[in-house]
């Protein structure tokens, strides 16, 4: 029987390919996962790519580099979508996660949803544009990249009214409980 022999590429190209973009490519991986050792296993997975589409040591430098970030930016993406469907738990917090469901006493419950309507009133008092940058960046979990978009505003506005909601929401908290040990 005939077996396809899988050509391996120079190792020198790969080599200098890998010296060459690993810095870039690894930064911009890190731009979406966080982990540092999960950025890494990404960066050898883009790498293994090279080797199994060697073609791209034939590509021009330009071109070298806009593939590897594209496979870079893939991987990134299938990387997102795993943690979201399979989220990761550390094992502290496996081992401590059925103990804390025991604590929570009737008077824990009730302490926690007067602090959930305390927080909903202060809310309230901030103006609505606030109120709605701080609901989709903690309640829908968006990036200030992506709120930027929604409101049709520069990610650097959405960054500093998001910083000014905290504080004020934060001189809200200060100002009430000053006010209740008087």
């Amino acid at each position: 029987m005939y077996q396809k022999q899988s050509r391996v590429p120079d190792n020198s190209l790969l080599e200098h390919l890998y010296q060459k973009h690993a810095r870039d490519v690894l930064g911009y991986i890190q731009r979406y996962v966080f982990s540092r050792e999960d950025a890494d296993d990404l960066l050898v997975e883009v790498f293994l790519a090279v080797l199994e589409n060697e073609h791209v040591l034939n590509l021009s430098e330009g071109s070298q580099l806009a593939w590897l970030q594209r496979v870079a930016r893939n991987k990134s993406v299938d990387y997102q979508r795993r943690a979201i469907r399979h989220p990761a738990v550390t094992l502290d917090e496996a081992l401590d996660s059925p103990f804390e469901i025991d604590t929570l006493t009737p008077e824990q419950v009730a302490l926690d949803q007067e602090a959930i309507e305390v927080l909903r009133g202060r809310l309230a008092l901030l103006p609505e544009l606030q109120q709605q940058v701080l609901r989709l960046r903690f309640a829908d979990g968006l990036r200030t990249r992506e709120i930027a978009e929604r409101l049709k505003k520069s990610d650097g506005a959405v960054r500093s009214l998001l910083l000014r909601s905290l504080n004020l929401l934060r001189r809200l908290y200060t100002h009430e409980e000053g006010q209740a040990h008087e």
